[in-house]
């Protein structure tokens, strides 16, 4: 009689503790995919940006579409009008590749998204130092400072992250 009165609580301890195992890895491999999610997406968006700053010149800090320090105009290497915002409804980073007004920053046509719906970016400053022209200046350089989070249905799933990057002109403004 003892031993069919142990045998199954045993049992059941086992089950149970299987059962909490297998979750614990399930919600760690979801908390992974996350992590990847975010690193690959603003990876992406990063290198775009540098290598556009990279060989770009004339960085200003505008506020067509964005409050001061959040958005970023200058030219690339081609002479194209490049901005960079943070769309603060959507919480996406944005792109254009056309001269913009404050009246284009609700546009589709001249703004794409450059991170996915699975990704929100909570903040973006950038930060301009030196670029007058002139030998003593120092070279032109821009600090992006952001942070961003996955989308998760889970909230404990959710993982964040602070990135910041400083790019330097290539060319010299003599």
């Amino acid at each position: 009689l003892l031993e069919m009165v142990i045998s199954p609580g045993l049992f059941a301890v086992l089950v149970v503790s299987t059962i909490g195992i297998t979750l614990g890895v399930s919600n760690a491999q979801i908390k992974a995919a996350n992590v990847q999610g975010i690193q690959d997406n603003i990876r992406f968006a990063l290198e775009l940006i540098t290598k556009e700053m990279r060989t770009g010149l004339g960085y200003t800090l505008s506020t067509k579409c964005a409050p001061f320090g959040s958005e970023i105009s200058f030219t690339t290497s081609l002479g194209e009008a490049r901005t960079y915002y943070l769309d603060s409804v959507t919480q996406t980073l944005m792109r254009s590749t056309q001269s913009v007004t404050s009246a284009d920053c609700a546009s589709a046509v001249k703004f794409a998204p450059l991170t996915s719906e699975e990704v929100t970016a909570e903040r973006i400053s950038f930060s301009v130092r030196g670029g007058a022209p002139g030998p003593v200046d120092g070279q032109p350089s821009v600090t992006i400072t952001l942070k961003v989070k996955s989308k998760s249905p889970k909230y404990f799933l959710e993982s964040a992250m602070d990135l910041q990057t400083t790019v330097t002109q290539r060319l010299r403004d003599l």
